[in-house]
């Protein structure tokens, strides 16, 4: 896959999810998800709702109409952040076995593993995921407070980078590639990684979109993992067929 197409590909993923999640009906998937990304996400604007407002409490006071709108501002991202950050740990089966559905639905199979070990290795990798998470928000803190503003893009490029592989992490556990290998797989896909990751951020900040941008995402992945595959195996066919 050529880099632009990739890119392209890559960014339409997510949303690509979620009209393929609607068109095959796939919403009792969502359901247990859907109930506790509500919870989550209630709770994360709550927490930070209220470091904010202490935070800002200054500013409200002396400038009441530009601080309350800087203070929803803050909190709806400051909420989000959260919200991605600790959504892996409670949505990781529940995704996983939402990739594994759109795979079967697309190929007729999917790589199958027992449903205790598949269960137990969602739930691993959903900490190795929040954990990553957690160190894109150090890292993007850190880097605001030393360099401004600017620096926070770099948390959020490190977030986006992290978003990709979260999302494509479902279809390459089925292949029972190791950490390594998955990062390999984002190296040599460079285009698909970029775009799906910014396609992945523009989700979440769809106001109240990143209630079910999690599973969508997860499907939109999957999908663009399944066509990456489905070209690399018509290359190899064909390359064979010159050769003979």
């Amino acid at each position: 896959m050529g880099f632009f197409r990739g890119l392209i590909n890559g960014f339409l993923a997510p949303f690509r999810g979620g009209l393929y999640v609607a068109r095959q009906r796939l919403w009792r998937y969502l359901l247990v998800p859907l109930i506790l990304n509500v919870a989550l996400a209630v709770g994360a604007l709550w927490a930070a709702a209220g470091y904010w407002h202490q935070e800002l409490s200054q500013t409200v006071t002396k400038s009441p109409v530009l601080g309350w709108i800087f203070l929803v501002v803050v909190t709806m991202l400051g909420g989000i952040i959260l919200f991605i950050a600790v959504h892996p740990i409670l949505g990781a089966v529940f995704n996983d076995r939402l990739s594994e559905k759109v795979e079967i639905k697309v190929r007729g199979s999917a790589p199958k593993a027992p449903f205790f070990a598949s269960t137990g290795k969602a739930l691993l990798h959903g900490l190795l995921k929040a954990l990553l998470y957690v160190i894109a928000l150090v890292v993007g803190l850190a880097l605001t407070a030393a360099t401004g503003g600017l620096g926070s893009l770099g948390g959020v490029a490190l977030g986006a980078l992290f978003m990709a592989y979260d999302g494509l992490d479902y279809p390459l556990s089925r292949r029972n590639l190791g950490f390594r290998a998955k990062w390999g797989y984002l190296a040599r896909h460079l285009g698909l990684t970029i775009g799906y990751g910014l396609g992945a951020t523009v989700l979440y900040l769809v106001p109240l979109a990143f209630v079910v941008a999690p599973p969508f995402a997860a499907a939109g992945a999957t999908l663009a993992f399944l066509d990456d595959e489905s070209r690399g195996q018509k290359r190899v066919a064909a390359a064979s067929l010159q050769k003979g």
